[in-house]
């Protein structure tokens, strides 16, 4: 039995590639009065290549339905779960489709959607650039 890899598989197993991300600093409370939206910059220094992800984390979402957006483009699929586990903070990972980062500057921005109270300390963005 043969199994069909993609031409974007054959080129991840044969070309050179550095796993690559940038520490995003949040420390922001979202609250209904305000902010309700957060916006960091970060650098990409090579061309970003297929598909990366991130993580976040995050203190006492309650709503699944505040966005995430990188470079304007919202985040497919729930950007943060819902844990009403007051005070405890939880780390989730969401997937950054392919040409959403650009080589160069990069903007990721948050959104607070509802009436919903939350935390973000930190935003891990991760991607894959060739050497």
């Amino acid at each position: 039995m043969s199994t069909l890899v993609s031409e974007p598989e054959i080129d991840a197993l044969v070309q050179p590639y550095r796993a690559m991300f940038a520490w995003v600093n949040f420390d922001t409370q979202f609250l209904p009065s305000g902010p309700h939206s957060q916006a960091r910059i970060f650098h990409v220094p090579g061309e970003p290549r297929y598909t990366g992800y991130l993580l976040i984390q995050a203190q006492d979402v309650e709503s699944g339905s505040h966005a995430i957006a990188i470079n304007g483009q919202d985040l497919p699929s729930f950007d943060l779960v819902p844990d009403a586990t007051s005070g405890h903070w939880k780390v989730w990972m969401d997937r950054v489709p392919p040409g959403y980062l650009t080589q160069g500057t990069n903007r990721i921005e948050i959104r607070l959607v509802g009436n919903d109270s939350f935390t973000i300390a930190n935003v891990a963005v991760h991607w894959r650039e060739l050497v």
